[in-house]
């Protein structure tokens, strides 16, 4: 079917989602059906209902929009047959796909994971491979089957976690990679050009979703860690700290070598640059700091407003 426009129903919610969909409707060889997205949810202070971003994007192309409160629903599934799609396209959706929904595309369902496979299944795949300390990461085009990222992998593509990355650019620039690598899978897929090829469930990791207590920065930790949960959680959901009965969260961080006599999370330098912290090994220069219910700000904008000074600790 080499040059026929490929039918596509795309299923994704959030930010993440939006590069590949941009692509699809981009491109001369997808047909984009309908878009199958989450329900408009309460959203802010206001609780304010508030549509996900990929709805947005499909009316603003005056693409079709189906939003079940389940997907597994028989009306939703009869509804996305009659489209006769040749993929079903899932970039962080977040339902489950059911096996009668997954059988519905003539070519495949075929999803987007923001990890390299099998590392890093499940929920938070860009926060845990940071916060562990991975250096590369990367996204892989993958076909769908009944479990957890389990499927054939069609492509991976590779990116780097540098000391100037947070996990909001690091986010940004996989649903980029992911984006191009998405447009290409599905094409070399229908000409027969790219062979699926099956897992090492024998290397496989899990990316649970993160969990409250792991907010809490331990300054006890080495300088390198300290750095990477700070980074890993920037600027969501964030990594929370304590200054002078106040909850804070710092933004960015950056490891520094070197012991001192310090306990752990004291201040040890304020300079323009920001705020040299104590950890359990180095320290860390913290350069951006956001108050809590506050805009973020310079961390040495956050010690004048504070009356801050050496010695001062975060808890």
């Amino acid at each position: 079917m080499t040059g026929d426009p490929l039918s596509v129903v795309f299923m994704g919610t959030p930010d993440f989602a939006i590069p590949t969909l941009q692509a699809l409707i981009d491109n001369d060889r997808f047909n984009l059906k309908a878009v199958v997205t989450q329900p408009d949810r309460p959203k802010g202070r206001g609780k304010k209902l508030a549509i996900p971003p990929v709805k947005k994007l499909a009316l603003d192309n005056e693409i079709a929009v189906f939003q079940p409160e389940k997907v597994r629903e028989q009306e939703t599934v009869d509804a996305i047959k009659s489209l006769e799609p040749d993929y079903l396209v899932v970039v962080a959706y977040g339902q489950i796909l059911p096996l009668p929904l997954l059988a519905i595309p003539k070519l495949a369902p075929v999803n987007l994971h923001a990890s390299l496979l099998p590392k890093y299944r499940g929920a938070a795949p860009i926060h845990r491979a940071f916060v562990d300390g991975e250096t590369i990461t990367g996204v892989c085009a993958m076909m769908m089957e009944e479990g957890l990222d389990t499927g054939d992998l069609l492509a991976c593509k590779k990116t780097e976690i540098t000391n100037d990355d947070t996990v909001g650019r690091l986010h940004d620039r996989l649903a980029a990679i992911g984006a191009a690598l998405m447009v290409e899978s599905l094409i070399d897929y229908s000409e027969g050009s790219i062979t699926p090829r099956k897992q090492d469930g024998a290397l496989a990791t899990y990316a649970k979703k993160l969990d409250k207590s792991e907010f809490k920065i331990d300054w006890g930790q080495t300088s390198d860690q300290v750095s990477r949960r700070i980074r890993g959680l920037s600027p969501f959901p964030g990594a929370a700290t304590t200054f002078k009965n106040e909850t804070v969260k710092p933004l960015f961080a950056k490891a520094l070598s070197g012991n001192s006599d310090d306990a752990p999370g004291v201040i040890q330098s304020i300079t323009r640059k920001g705020v040299v912290v104590s950890c359990g090994e180095g320290s860390v220069l913290i350069t951006e700091i956001k108050p809590e219910g506050k805009r973020a700000m310079e961390a040495h904008a956050f010690t004048l407003g504070r009356s801050a000074q050496v010695g001062d600790t975060f808890v």
